[in-house]
């Protein structure tokens, strides 16, 4: 794992949010707007926004100057990003539901490193948000990554792009609703399913994750963050039947309920596109990430499970 400079990481979003702030008093446009303009005048590394008055001109040059030589890491970066936009969610009094944990995201990216051992990976998330989760697994892999994002908000799109072109990874950004997407050969599909009921008559999960495994390789893994009651739907076990035709469940594991706070406890679903011949999934309840000695007795669990069975 990367060790996090703090004070880069302080910086960087320091910068980010002086800029917002002084952009706010030139043009008083709305909050995700003004971030966009300050991420495009930190990659074109001068002020490229329309500012009439030179001396506000120089100033902006001078805040970006701070950071001008500087090297961020990835997770500077990311992190930085992820922060300012929880900011603008609080602000415009938006619910912060499209951004995934820290933690989430590690324990995705170290379920892919045991499931994949190609060095280059393409991994999509059809459920992008504000492309937290996809950042996360990316920075978190020791492998070459092609990332593709997807959501049917504008301006979670618009963050996901943002980040990725301040990371400089390769991401291509889809604004369209995901069940109308049709990739192909992907090896990674993640995502972290918001909380949804029945859609036209139909439990919008199953749908999705059934559609997602379209556009999986053979051998490719889902990384399905759900809630807990997930299977509860599956009354008829119709879903389970289609699922089971082309995928094996790999395991199970419940988040502590402590990480949600007042939202629905969720768990992580790891499938992969292969038959499994005489082979139980592992199941694991993760205890309290402060209890770090069950913490890693469950990483262990996990573990031996894989030896044993990849």
């Amino acid at each position: 794992m990367q060790e996090v400079k703090m004070d880069n990481l302080e910086l960087f979003y320091d910068v980010l949010d002086e800029s917002n702030n002084f952009l706010y008093e030139i043009f008083h446009k709305p909050y995700f707007e003004l971030l966009e303009m300050t991420v495009r005048n930190i990659l074109a590394g001068e002020v490229v926004c329309d500012i009439e008055d030179l001396d506000k001109e120089e100033e902006l040059e001078e805040i970006y100057a701070k950071i001008k030589d500087v090297d961020f890491s990835a997770e500077d970066v990311r992190k930085a990003m992820q922060s300012i936009v929880l900011r603008g969610f609080k602000e415009m009094r938006i619910p912060n539901g499209n951004t995934t944990p820290d933690t989430l995201g590690i324990l995705a990216a170290y379920l892919i490193t045991k499931i994949h051992k190609e060095k280059e990976l393409s991994i999509l998330d059809p459920l992008c948000g504000t492309g937290n989760l996809l950042f996360t697994i990316a920075n978190y892999l020791d492998k070459k990554t092609k990332l593709f994002a997807i959501d049917d908000d504008e301006w979670m799109t618009k963050i996901t792009a943002l980040t990725a072109d301040l990371l400089d990874y390769p991401v291509e950004v889809y604004y369209q609703n995901t069940m109308s997407l049709q990739l192909t050969n992907i090896d990674s599909i993640v995502f972290d399913m918001p909380h949804s009921e029945y859609i036209d008559g139909k439990y919008f999960p199953y749908e999705a994750i059934l559609h997602f495994v379209n556009e999986l390789k053979e051998g490719g893994s889902l990384i399905a963050i759900v809630e807990n009651d997930f299977f509860c739907y599956d009354s008829n076990q119709e879903f389970k039947k289609k699922l089971l035709a082309s995928m094996s469940i790999l395991g199970i594991i419940e988040l502590p309920d402590s990480m949600f706070n007042q939202a629905r406890p969720k768990l992580i679903l790891a499938l992969q596109k292969r038959q499994l011949k005489d082979a139980k999934c592992f199941m694991v309840k993760l205890p309290s990430f402060t209890d770090v000695e069950d913490f890693n007795n469950a990483l262990r669990d996990i573990e031996a499970w894989f030896l044993k069975n990849n």
